[in-house]
């Protein structure tokens, strides 16, 4: 007959990776009593015992309370099942209260995020004027319309924002030179060109299954200068920036994008 294996406290801390002090916090709390060594007194712990511990720190790791555990433990047939539903229904709540915690972590990184990305895109501009367009946005628009789009610059890196930040400002700069001149010109045209492939690279970092900038929406970025911020953004690159931007990108879609609904 095979003799049941013993443990010592030690021996049963390094199996179920516990600190000795656990074990004799478990003992002294009832969960986990061991046997004793009748000559020396000595901690001794059987197949039963492990078996219980495993138990006790599954419940441990789902958070139950020392009470709770005991409950369960002692707990029999009905009343064990009644045990568990009522702590299903805590660990449940507890779940959600998480989720909504973690929502609201993720909510304030990408705000963060998106902040940072915008302060890169806005960095050669007077905060002030900033925040003024930024206010009349948020009142035009309303708040749900600007999560959406924080939700999307939070998705592009430092790296990608200050990239596309300085090819919009040598875009932008090189635009300006050529207020007053025809936009049909060659070099008008070609700028606008650039423009239009620039904001297609940045939205399809910021969104998924991108698949390029239509006619229509591209007319309707043009007439976004209508808008007093949009209007008021164009104008502090130069005077006539807005009206001539417009007039260039219709011209372009006119041209290039008739067919891209």
């Amino acid at each position: 007959m095979v003799e049941a294996k013993i443990y010592s406290v030690s021996q049963l801390s390094k199996l179920a990776d516990v600190s000795v002090k656990t074990l004799h916090y478990y003992d002294h709390k009832g969960l986990l009593v061991p046997m004793r060594q009748p000559d020396n007194g000595y901690r001794t712990y059987g197949q039963k015992h492990l078996v219980i511990l495993q138990q006790i720190l599954i419940y441990r790791a789902l958070d139950f309370s020392i009470e709770d555990i005991k409950n369960l433990l002692n707990a029999k047939g009905q009343d064990l099942h009644q045990v568990l539903s009522e702590q299903r229904v805590m660990l449940v709540e507890r779940q959600q209260s998480i989720s909504l915690m973690i929502n609201s972590i993720e909510a304030t990184m990408n705000n963060l995020q998106a902040k940072k990305n915008l302060d890169i895109f806005f960095q050669d501009i007077p905060k002030d004027k900033v925040e003024r367009w930024d206010a009349m946005t948020r009142s035009r628009v309303g708040e749900e319309k600007v999560q959406e789009s924080v939700q999307n610059f939070a998705k592009l890196s430092e790296e990608d924002a200050q990239e596309l930040q300085e090819e919009s400002l040598e875009i932008t700069k090189a635009f300006a030179k050529t207020i007053g001149q025809p936009i049909d010109s060659k070099e008008v045209q070609e700028l606008t060109d650039k423009h239009y492939k620039s904001i297609n690279h940045m939205s399809s970092l910021m969104v998924e299954d991108f698949t390029g900038i239509s006619f229509d929406s591209y007319i309707q970025m043009a007439n976004s200068v209508d808008m007093s911020e949009m209007n008021e953004l164009c104008e502090h690159y130069g005077e006539g920036y807005a009206e001539h931007a417009r007039a260039a990108m219709i011209y372009y879609a006119e041209r290039n994008l008739k067919g891209n609904k």
